[in-house]
């Protein structure tokens, strides 16, 4: 019984709609991000070819934590994501959502990784 109940409070959860959401995000920076390399992007779309990559490894780390999933499903939900919004338009408006959350999360992200500064001594 003990054990029915341990492997249930580790059972991975779904993925809410703020995973599905961060996965979506993901998929259309991904899309951009090839449309930027191809030459076929939107001129006025903020480039996130390097940006995006460092940004899907923080969204996959944290749905995969968050969630309980296997690093290889979040894998394949992201894949998949990006594979169906390629054939969708470029939505500008959509891009721009993105980018800002994107900007704002590895800002947080790069704070959270600075060292703390050296004390100051007085003489």
């Amino acid at each position: 019984m003990i054990f029915f109940a341990i492997a249930l409070a580790a059972a991975p959860s779904a993925l809410t709609d703020a995973h599905q959401g961060d996965i979506a995000c993901v998929a259309v920076l991904a899309t951009l991000a090839e449309k930027q390399r191809t030459g076929t992007a939107p001129a006025d779309a903020p480039d996130v070819r390097q940006s995006g990559k460092r940004w899907a490894g923080i969204v996959g780390n944290r749905v995969t934590t968050q969630s309980g999933q296997p690093r290889e499903l979040v894998a394949v939900a992201l894949s998949e994501a990006a594979k169906a919004e390629f054939q969708r338009p470029s939505d500008l408006a959509r891009i721009n959502a993105c980018a800002v959350q994107m900007t704002a999360e590895l800002a947080r992200a790069d704070s959270i990784d600075k060292p703390l500064p050296k004390p100051v001594t007085s003489k």
